[in-house]
């Protein structure tokens, strides 16, 4: 496993992404399990969130995962011909392309956009954390630290314009008339979306140019030079954009509505070349046929020894016979069904709700397979260590009665088979399995996000109504198994979601070697006053909101 990040995507879905190492030439399987803990006071049961509302609410998406190549490397002739070299080389070719070929040449261009995105990305993330990293303004050493920054960004800028120069370069031969439209209009989609991200790195870089000069009484910071070349940077992209008379930008005394939406399909457009086809079908149906068969074949012997015992003992045309033929009728259906009912429950944990099968971005070609099972299981029967990193944080005997909950266990296992990875992946080496839980079903039952507490202020004596914010946590617990045999690793993590009425607030790890130093029912004492002794001369009418820091200390998990 190369990565993991448990995050919030929006107000409404935690995105869980995991990175996987690709090894050409071998089989390849990994399972992924999440054990989500719900508070029960949301409404949420067996009965009332099956799997087929569970899968509603969550997205799947398998992709490739962009190489990481740094912006250096794309400066710089001869060290980055992997992926310059096959487009050069396309292009330059006197036969006219055929489709196939056109198709796997406007993939490549899409895949260098893709690897200039995150390059120029890792620059942003690069200098930001040099600036995280500099000394305090009164301090001697800022003003050395901060020239050799200036020195390093101006360094990173010359590369920068380098890269992209190379690129526009190699894109020059996909404007002639005889390339395919295909490939023509691909690199006119990846010239604007990498000029466009260029011009928001370029502009992050000036954010954080200014904050840091800002600080400054005066313009005595070595940064103050620098931040012209990076905002000549910024415009130039912009102007570089219109002189192409590309639609990406914006302008002022305008709604620019059409902007967002450009951007959109532009990025979708570039990334393409990393997406994968998914595809669903039916799992378990060989399963519930012999579970029926064998079901079915149980109600007809009892209804098959009735018949003959009634006959013999009453005759055919008597009625006690066709009283107990209509009764073992009865008695079978019901056998019948009670039958699929109990075998498809004991064999629910060994058949998947769905199978999807991994093809490549054409379509053509099986890649892999994943099969899904989501089910809500007893927390008393989860696994030791499971149960354990749900309460480390909370290890008192009355920890799980006071927070009764429902597990919503989620798997997923997929194999990735070696001879199509081989011939598609050509220079790709990773894999990127996107899972999106929606936790907007969750608000519905959920509180209003703020209660009013009041009491005695402890300093003032007076009568005081203190906001508390009301949260919910959701805690997932997450276990990665990749490989087989000896080869197999396990790893297990949890997380806290923290959530209200209005959406995700923020996603918490639990750091699984933590112990709590105290009793989890008992109360926090009392370290500062709630609120200031000055609030004593202030009429209660005419009283200000507490301050967010009073709001945030006092607020209280439901």
């Amino acid at each position: 496993m190369l990565d993991r990040r448990l995050e919030p995507h929006d107000a409404n879905q935690l995105e869980l992404k995991l990175a996987y190492l690709l090894r050409p030439g071998q089989r390849q399987s990994y399972r992924v399990e999440t054990f989500m803990f719900i508070p029960r006071s949301l409404g949420l049961d067996g009965y009332t969130y099956g799997a087929e509302r569970f899968y509603e609410d969550t997205s799947v998406f398998v992709r490739l995962k962009t190489p990481r190549v740094p912006i250096g490397i794309l400066a710089r002739a001869g060290q980055s011909d992997e992926w310059f070299g096959p487009i050069r080389d396309a292009l330059k070719t006197p036969v006219p392309l055929r489709p196939r070929q056109a198709t796997r040449l406007a993939s490549r261009l899409k895949l260098l956009g893709c690897i200039y995105r995150s390059s120029l990305r890792d620059v942003l993330i690069r200098v930001g954390d040099q600036f995280a990293q500099l000394p305090p303004i009164d301090t001697g050493l800022a003003g050395v630290r901060e020239r050799e920054l200036a020195g390093s960004i101006v360094e990173l800028v010359a590369e920068v314009r380098r890269a992209l120069d190379r690129l526009r370069e190699l894109g020059h031969g996909a404007e002639r008339d005889d390339v395919p439209a295909q490939v023509r209009e691909t690199w006119f989609a990846v010239d604007e979306y990498t000029a466009l991200v260029a011009e928001d790195v370029s502009t992050a870089l000036v954010e954080l140019v200014d904050e840091r000069v800002g600080a400054w009484s005066d313009d005595a910071s070595p940064l103050t030079s620098v931040r012209d070349v990076v905002a000549e940077m910024a415009v130039g992209h912009y102007h570089y954009r219109r002189a192409r008379a590309y639609p990406s930008y914006v302008l002022e005394d305008d709604e620019n509505e059409a902007f967002p939406y450009r951007r959109r399909i532009l990025k979708r457009i570039v990334s393409s070349a990393l997406y994968l086809d998914i595809r669903h079908e039916e799992a378990g149906r060989i399963t519930r046929d012999l579970i029926g068969m064998v079901a079915a074949a149980a109600a007809m012997l009892f209804a098959v020894l009735v018949g003959i015992w009634a006959q013999l003992a009453y005759g055919v045309f008597s009625m006690p016979f066709i009283v107990a033929a209509v009764i073992s009728y009865m008695i079978k259906d019901r056998i019948k069904e009670w039958g699929k009912r109990y075998l498809g429950r004991r064999f629910a944990r060994w058949v998947p709700d769905h199978v999807i099968q991994i093809l490549d971005a054409e379509g053509r070609r099986v890649i892999g397979r994943c099969a899904e099972a989501c089910r809500v299981v007893d927390p008393h029967r989860l696994d030791p260590e499971i149960q354990r990193l749900r309460h480390i944080d909370h290890p008192s005997t009355v920890a799980e009665d006071g927070r009764p909950e429902v597990v919503v266990h989620y798997s997923k296992e997929i194999t990735l088979e070696s001879e199509a990875l081989g011939e598609h992946l050509d220079g790709l080496e990773g894999l990127n399995d996107i899972i999106r839980f929606n936790v907007s079903r969750l608000r519905e039952r959920m509180d209003a996000p703020y209660e009013t507490y009041r009491l005695v202020h402890p300093e003032t004596w007076e009568l005081v109504s203190v906001p508390c914010a009301r949260v919910y946590h959701v805690n997932f617990v997450l276990r990665l198994t990749s490989g087989r045999g000896r080869d197999r690793q396990v790893e297990t993590e949890r997380v806290r979601l923290i959530v209200d009425q209005r959406g995700i607030k923020r996603v918490e790890l639990v750091d699984a070697t933590s112990q709590a130093t105290a009793p989890v029912l008992a109360p926090e004492p009392l370290r500062e006053p709630l609120l200031a002794p000055s609030d004593a001369a202030v009429d209660p009418s005419t009283r200000p909101a507490p301050a967010p820091e009073l709001q945030d200390r006092s607020a209280g998990a439901k």
